[in-house]
């Protein structure tokens, strides 16, 4: 990567950084680089995998990745016997790949282990899609069969997953029985107990099987006791284990998924335990179910799993992938995914028309007055006003969030059909369907609602809100009692009509009746009649139809697109009429019915077989229904047609969209497919997008279209809802709560403006300077209702009247969740700028964090024009936990940027006649100072900085203050001055020969050219509490940048890699006389470590108990058992019965003519009636 390239990476993967003025904190910008840091290029490296630990076999057929920082660590040496269990076909033909057999023996090799408290030590496979994390359960679970252990429980997501495991063992040649969860053994379950063909296999179950219960059984005992209890040693599955933290919506089932999975472990603590997740241990949440990981307890830095996950969140993501890398060291974690470098990717931004902008503010408008019609009626009747004002912003949320994806519909129909003109075929993902507010139309198959059209979503939404919870009677009214209300009118009963777009419904005879409300005793009459008024206004307000039937009518119908949703039901066009019919009711083109097996999962088989067989070429999957299916280009395949998979909606994690991305990105694929990641001008919808573009960049997918153009495509860092990301929203509302504010240090105006759309700027009065901005925005905090402590000045009586009702607490400060759900109900131009507000403030955040060495977020790579690794690195401690060394590596890096590779720089990047060099106004240490100046792409007045000293620099320059402090040079003036600086400080500091600093203290490296610093890896995460300290200690020793401890990658110009922490050096000795103290208090006295010296697992178990039980050997019965040929009805007439089929040993007859049938329990074929054979003369 040229200089060039590495500054514009740095500034992107900084979110867009800061358009300030005044640089961030104390660390002003000297013009000589004086506090410019070893650069750090934050992003989230992948690179190819290879396996090295087994020799057998054939690779894996996808092109597969590992996260750099992962791909430095060696697995330990294979020494459990696989091969005797996995026969010979299975490794040879490649069904079990390489890759999957490593997968496979490490996790048996891991079992074989003891932790000191007595329980079996466990794995983890954290692979991605396109490994075949299938196969490799399957395959643990044939080790564990033919080795005598016949009794496996696989717990998962979803039953319908059931299916997927009996392919996968069968696959494999595998015949183990799989029971379909614990109703299967119920039915199997005679007088005199369990039948036998039932009392092994594998068990199939779920997360939510695990917390239930019938009139009889709680289903966790009966799985415990069918699996044996305490002696059970077989293998237990927890698939897609992170779901078990947070598996159901419902307020603490969540909690009671996660402690009957440590339950299972604690009954069971013989039992093989795997944990499968794609997300690995990426995610910071609870992570107690992961009990058998050794993250905790004797023998471990951490007493319990509380002190873990606390010590976990508090130290973020460098720890986590320090965590990752010594977990593979260990043997006891892999985490594979496939490349994207077969995949491209582009961002399309549809901007809202004229019509779709009147759509989205009338709709701010009416809920806003729906909004106050509730906090009215609230008071009036004296309603639970938590129970309805929640029910409130529950639908606010799900409403706009429809009418944001509605409002794509035209234009992905016109992006598919694109790709189809240019014999592509396409998959649309979602997350939603929408069907659960359609429901609320109360519908029946086979009705005909042609007259009213395609139901919409969200209107049967905010009509069913009305019904339901719009409060009408009086509470504590007494039987019989006349309703008084001498009360005036309120005032949204009038002119607010009107504002909102009111009037006389047109549409009373064919829609309003439907929702005719009579009036129950003891109402207030008043408001039964708002409520009627307001159901008016929802039905008359221009609406979108539900997404998902426009999609499939936009491309033809049900018979051109293959749904693979969860819905039973859609409204479909048949010739001139609408139908509402049940999915699976559909003919096929072929004229075939896609019932499947009368399910929606087997419609959605049926559908996905119609596209993958190429008779339908579009398809349509939500994330429901995503689990398991695949529809990418397979060879297998008759459609190897390539996918354009265009996303209408994504999830605002990354990770996730990666996963539900990777259904059209699959192993032994034709080829990789084209992701559309299409996005609206509204709010921060763009940013999430560029999160996805940025992990599918990192993942090796490349952009279409030049990342350099001038608008330039935000790669940002889209994970907002993080500390930076709190902390950025807190300084939003602050500002906004003072009346005498000024915007927060950092940020400027303008920066603001450069992310706010013109549309934005064209509606409503002009913003001209912060406090224009910030009067617009105080206004729109009272819509958001947040408490974030605003109090009553500057308000209007109304305003005042509502602010009451949110409350004047501050408890929703850094709440970043709701900030962005409750933005979506603003109208686009206050959304916008309060969006560009917090984006601004958040890159500020990033910038800041960057300059004072506190941003983790990623692997970073260290920079410079030459970069070399010391050839042999210094070991400074031995864990003595797990025998692993903390080794230190010193990295010594040019940081200087000669005047020719300037030259080159300023060729490539070079737009506008105020890029080029810069000299300073006045010298520095007896020499002109120079610096090259670029216009940053996307922005109006920001410039990137390099310097021959120090490269490309971490802060950013706005153009006046570039002018006030430099003069604009041609290039003969600009290049002796240039290189004098370049050869100076190649060997001194900026300050040159008379530096005070030097002369007093004996080192300064202040603006130096060449520096080095250190990387300790290896045994980390044990003494990360000491590194830690010791450095907060002696952080004044330290610029800013360096105070704070990263992961960094370093390649040197030899292809040597390092992979671990910066630290400085200096601090390295002090951290290992307090970490041996600590260690030491551990045992008994410092004898007892120089056990570990030696290698081997007796040195384990002297000091630590932890034991190491030998393989078991494979048991012939059972190998022959799990590989036995399933018989069917062709069975009974194949072939004849051969000698060692007769178990009676009776004479055979012998053998008959030709003619005769061989098989012995057939009759021979009677000769020909004379009367019929005509060839007779």
């Amino acid at each position: 990567m040229d200089e060039l390239d590495r500054g514009r990476v740095d500034r992107d993967d900084a979110s867009a950084l800061p358009s300030s003025s005044t640089p961030l904190g104390a660390q002003k910008d000297d013009g000589l680089g004086a506090h410019e840091s070893v650069s750090e290029i934050v992003s989230e490296v992948f690179s190819g995998y290879a396996c090295h630990s087994i020799e057998r076999g054939i690779e894996h057929p996808g092109d597969i990745a590992e996260a750099a920082s992962l791909g430095s660590i060696d697995l330990p040496p294979a020494k459990y016997p696989l091969f005797d269990a996995i026969r010979d076909e299975l490794v040879d033909t490649g069904k079990l790949s390489k890759l999957q057999l490593e997968g496979i023996l490490f996790a048996c090799q891991k079992h074989c282990e003891f932790a000191p408290d007595g329980k079996r030590a466990g794995f983890m496979i954290g692979d991605g899609a396109g490994v075949g994390k299938g196969r490799q359960i399957s395959g643990i679970i044939i080790d564990n069969f033919v080795r005598g252990r016949r009794k496996a429980v696989w717990i998962s997501s979803s039953g319908d997953l059931h299916r997927d495991a009996e392919r996968d063992l069968g696959d494999l040649g595998c015949t183990i029985k799989v029971i379909n969860s614990c109703p299967e053994i119920d039915r199997e379950t005679r007088a005199f107990g369990l039948s036998k063909d039932y009392q092994e296999g594998v068990l199939f179950t779920t997360y939510s099987t695990l917390v239930s219960k019938t009139q009889k059984k709680n289903r966790l005992e009966q799985i415990i006791e069918w699996f044996g209890g305490e002696n059970a040693d077989g293998v237990v599955i927890f698939d897609e284990c992170h779901k078990a933290k947070n598996f159901s919506a419902a307020a603490d089932t969540g909690s009671k998924v996660a402690s009957a999975v440590i339950t299972f472990q604690d009954r069971c603590p013989l039992a093989r335990v795997v944990y499968a997740s794609a997300t690995g241990i990426s995610e910071v949440g609870n992570m107690t179910y992961l009990s058998r990981l050794g993250f905790w307890g004797k023998g471990t830095p951490f007493k319990s799993a509380d002190r873990f996950i606390e010590s976990m969140k508090s130290r973020g993501v460098g720890f986590l992938e320090m965590l990752a890398m010594e977990m593979k060291a260990s043997g006891k974690y892999v985490s594979r995914g496939l490349s994207f470098r077969q995949a491209e990717f582009e961002q399309h931004t549809i901007k809202l028309s004229k019509e779709q902008r009147k759509m989205y503010n009338d709709a701010c408008d009416l809920l806003s007055l729906i909004r106050g019609a509730c906090v009215e009626a609230v008071n009036r009747t004296g309603s639970d006003r938590k129970s309805i004002m929640g029910a409130y912003w529950s639908v606010h949320q799900r409403f706009f969030k429809l009418l944001c994806i509605s409002m794509k519909v035209p234009n992905v129909i016109a992006k598919a059909n694109e790709a189809l003109a240019q014999g592509n075929c396409v998959v649309i993902g979602l997350q939603t369907t929408g069907e659960a507010q359609d429901s609320s139309a109360d519908l029946k198959f086979g009705d005909d609602v042609t007259k009213w059209g395609f139901v919409s979503t969200t209107r049967e939404m905010l009509v069913s809100f009305l019904h339901v919870h719009f409060p009408t009677e009086i509470r504590g009214a007494s039987d019989g009692a006349a309703v008084e209300n001498k009360a005036p009118p309120p005032d949204w009963t009038a002119d607010n009509w009107k504002r909102a777009g009111g009037g006389e419904s047109t549409r009373d005879g064919e829609y309003a009746g439907r929702f005719h409300t009579d009036a129950p005793p003891l109402v207030d009459e008043e408001l039964a009649d708002a409520k009627e008024e307001l159901i008016k206004k929802v039905i008359n307000l221009d609406l979108p139809p539900n997404f998902l039937d426009a999609l499939i009518d936009g491309f033809g119908g049900p018979d051109q697109v293959a749904e693979l949703t969860g819905r039973s039901g859609r409204i479909v066009r048949r010739g001139s009429k609408l139908l509402y019919e049940a999915r699976g009711t559909t003919a096929s083109r072929k004229g075939s019915s896609i019932s499947g097996d009368g399910d929606v999962l087997g419609v959605n088989i049926a559908e996905k077989n119609a596209f993958m067989s190429g008779e339908k070429l579009v398809a349509i999957i939500s994330d429901a229904a995503s689990t398991g299916i695949s529809l990418h280009a397979s060879k297998g395949a008759a459609n190897v047609r390539r996918r354009v998979h265009i996303t209408i909606e994504l999830p605002w994690s990354a990770d996730k969209a990666i996963q539900q991305l990777g259904r059209t990105h699959r192993s032994n694929q034709v080829t990789g497919p084209v992701y559309v990641m299409c996005s609206t001008n509204i709010g921060g919808e763009r940013r999430f997008v560029a999160a996805v573009a940025r992990r599918l960049q990192s993942l090796g997918a490349l952009t279409r279209g030049d990342r350099r153009a001038a608008t330039g495509i935000d790669l940002s860092d889209g994970n907002v809802d993080s500390s930076l990301g709190r902390e950025a929203l807190k300084k939003v509302y602050e500002s906004l709560v003072a009346l005498d504010s000024k915007l927060p240090s950092g940020v400027s105006f303008e920066g603001i403006m450069a992310h706010v759309n013109e549309d934005d700027l064209e509606e409503g009065k002009p913003i001209r300077n912060w406090d224009d901005l910030k009067l617009s925005l105080r206004s729109a905090l009272l819509e958001l209702g947040v408490q974030v402590g605003l109090r009553n000045e500057g308000f209007s009586v109304e305003e005042v009247s509502l602010l009451q009702e949110i409350g004047y607490g501050n408890k929703d400060l850094g709440d970043v969740r709701r900030f962005l759900n409750r933005l979506l109900g603003l109208r686009l131009r206050e959304q916008n700028l309060m969006f560009a507000y917090f984006a601004e403030t958040l890159d500020c955040q990033i910038k800041l964090a960057k300059a004072e060495g506190k941003y983790t977020e990623g692997v970073s790579d260290l920079g410079g024009s030459s970069i070399r690794i010391a050839e042999e690195s210094n070991v400074i401690l031995k864990d003595p936990y797990h025998g692993q060394t903390l080794v230190s590596t010193k990295i010594f890096i040019d940081r200087g940027i000669s005047f020719e590779r300037a030259l080159a720089i300023l060729q490539k990047g070079k737009r506008t006649d105020r890029d080029g060099f810069y000299k300073m106004k006045r010298e520095m240490y007896g020499r002109a100072q120079v610096v090259l100046a670029i216009s940053k792409p996307g922005s109006r007045n920001l410039f990137m900085l390099w310097r021959p000293n120090t490269g490309p620099s971490l802060f950013e320059m706005e153009y006046d203050e570039l002018r006030q402090k430099y003069k604009i040079c041609d290039l003969e003036s600009a290049k002796q001055p240039w290189k004098d600086v370049y050869e100076v400080t190649e060997t001194s500091c900026m300050h040159g020969k008379n530096c005070h600093v030097r002369q007093t203290m004996g080192e300064c490296t202040a603006g130096k050219r060449t520096v080095d610093c250190t990387v300790i890896s290896g045994a980390v995460v044990p003494c990360w509490g000491e590194l830690e300290r010791t450095l907060d200690r002696n952080a004044h020793k330290f610029n800013k940048a360096d105070r704070g401890m990263r992961t960094v990658r370093v390649i040197d110009e030899d292809g040597r890699k390092v992979i671990g922490l910066r630290y400085p050096e200096s601090l390295l000795a002090n951290v290992k006389e307090q970490v041996e103290i600590q260690w030491a208090e551990k045992f008994s006295n410092l004898e007892n470590l120089k056990l570990l010296d030696g290698d081997g697992d007796d040195a384990l178990t002297a000091v630590l108990g932890v034991t190491v039980e030998p393989p078991t050997p494979v048991d012939a019965a059972s190998m022959a058992k799990c590989f036995r040929k399933v018989k069917t009805m062709k069975d009974f007439f194949g072939a004849a019965t051969t000698k060692t089929d007769n178990a009676l040993n009776v004479p055979k007859r012998p053998a008959g003519p030709v003619a005769e049938s061989t098989l012995a329990h057939k009759k021979a074929k009677p000769a020909p009636n004379a009367f019929f054979d005509l060839t007779r003369t």
